[in-house]
């Protein structure tokens, strides 16, 4: 298939083209600058410059296309901006596709479930009200999933990934705490919450997960994309600083320390909760099987 994709040189956006591409398909992929492009194209891929917000743009590009994965989200926005601008271009994406019958996979997060707990959250969990802002505003794209999910004429998909690691990081939720480690000589984490527990996926894993949402998943789906849970903050933590090269050195910080550590508040809170998400459904449904299941290990590994 031809797939329009936005995002595509991100983190995780860099290797769903390519997993995309090694399955056969053809993927053209929105560029914002010049360097975008020229990334894309090294990938093997076709660039379109443009934005998120050209409207035109982005329905040409989808009706031109046989399924479209939107997979770009601001992070340099505050929360709520990028998610409302983030709805819009979604909004286009559905108005261009209706009536074709083709995929839309939509990139969601689980930022917004907020503290889980002790519940392994499910596609079926109920999602508590918030009091936090940050937690609020991620909210914001649940509402987006439903448009998405909900929409007909076509094969409306939306993924839910949690903290992702693998091939270097990116500029990820981990890669920013082990760079505080890495200022710090050891990697923090909340003091009063080292017992709780995260689920992770390794990029290649969630990569895969995209390919077979492409293919086969059926319209109207939402799905979580954990590949392991149950890991404890404090283990995540030396995993993190291993991978940074600290020797597994960690320190425990309590709420402000933490959040001087690491230079935003929003993410110390983040990084005091649980988070957890079952992946089973991906795997009953889509048959997914990913395979970078030692995350300890593997997030311990330096990066190439």
């Amino acid at each position: 298939m031809k797939i329009f994709m936005t995002g595509a040189t991100g983190y995780i956006g860099s290797v769903i083209t390519e997993k995309l591409l090694q399955a056969g398909h053809r993927v053209v992929g929105l560029a914002r600058s010049d360097a975008s492009a020229q990334a894309l194209r090294e990938l093997g891929a076709e660039p379109l410059r443009g934005s998120l917000g050209d409207t035109q743009l982005l329905t040409d590009a989808a009706r031109a296309a046989d399924g479209v994965v939107q997979n770009a989200f601001d992070l340099g926005a505050d929360f709520a901006t990028a998610s409302a601008e983030e709805a819009k271009a979604v909004y286009t994406l559905i108005t261009a596709l209706q009536g074709s019958d083709k995929p839309l996979v939509y990139t969601s997060g689980t930022g917004g479930l907020g503290d889980t707990g002790s519940t392994v959250y499910d596609e079926e969990t109920p999602v508590a009200p918030s009091e936090s802002p940050t937690v609020r505003a991620l909210q914001l794209r649940f509402e987006t999933e439903k448009t998405v999910t909900g929409a007909t004429g076509l094969r409306g998909v939306a993924l839910r990934p949690p903290n992702v690691f693998g091939r270097g990081g990116g500029r990820s939720v981990l890669w920013l705490i082990g760079a505080a480690g890495q200022k710090l000589g050891a990697v923090p984490y909340p003091a009063e919450a080292g017992d709780n527990l995260w689920s992770l996926v390794h990029v290649d894993d969630l990569a895969d997960l995209y390919v077979l949402a492409v293919e086969k998943a059926p319209g109207g789906e939402l799905f979580h994309a954990a590949s392991r849970s149950g890991l404890r903050t404090r283990d995540v933590a030396a995993a993190i600083s291993r991978g940074a090269g600290l020797g597994g050195k960690t320190v425990a910080l309590d709420r402000n320390e933490l959040a001087e550590a690491l230079g935003a508040p929003p993410l110390a809170d983040y990084w005091s909760i649980n988070s957890q998400i079952s992946g089973e459904k991906a795997r009953r449904v889509l048959g997914w099987e990913p395979r970078h299941l030692d995350v300890l290990d593997e997030l311990g590994q330096p990066a190439n």
